[in-house]
């Protein structure tokens, strides 16, 4: 094989490697974290309809990230205002990767309805009023990292 075709045969390798090393990083990622999805559907005449999926892992990176990016000190203050309700909070955030299925809220008033559903390793989150639905579906495991992280 001449010099030129083995420089070419290696800048294909590489062309094609980093794509494919990046679907093959975001389907273990996807495996591993889960995903996050959020639907947005309004009910009148004309209006939006969107569907947001999301790598967990993003959201991780961004709970990583989030105690850099906090130079107010918001995160400290809201620690703080937490007092002795911290370790309850934490607590509670980190049962619903292991609790039953089940639903954890339920109301209705006036048409309205909100409800937060444990299913499976998911929690759902669907809200509806007269002008559409949203519906937001997320890893249980992700409320563990938030208290682990925040409180």
């Amino acid at each position: 094989m001449t010099r030129p075709a083995k420089v070419l045969t290696v800048v294909a390798i590489a062309l094609l490697a980093v794509p494919v090393g990046a679907t093959l990083l975001l389907a273990g990622s996807l495996v591993t974290h889960g995903l996050v999805t959020v639907r947005v559907n309004e009910s009148k005449p004309g209006g939006t309809n969107i569907s947001v999926p999301v790598p967990a892992g993003l959201l991780y990176l961004g709970l990583d990230l989030l105690p850099l990016l906090d130079r107010d000190g918001d995160l400290s203050r809201a620690r703080r205002e937490m007092g002795d309700w911290a370790p309850v909070a934490a607590a509670a955030l980190e049962s619903f990767e292991d609790c039953p299925d089940a639903v954890l809220v339920d109301v209705r008033d006036h048409g309205d309805t909100v409800r937060i559903v444990k299913e499976g390793r998911s929690i759902t989150i669907q809200v509806h009023d007269q002008d559409g639905d949203v519906n937001i579906s997320l890893p249980a495991h992700l409320f563990t990292r938030v208290a682990r992280q925040v409180v």
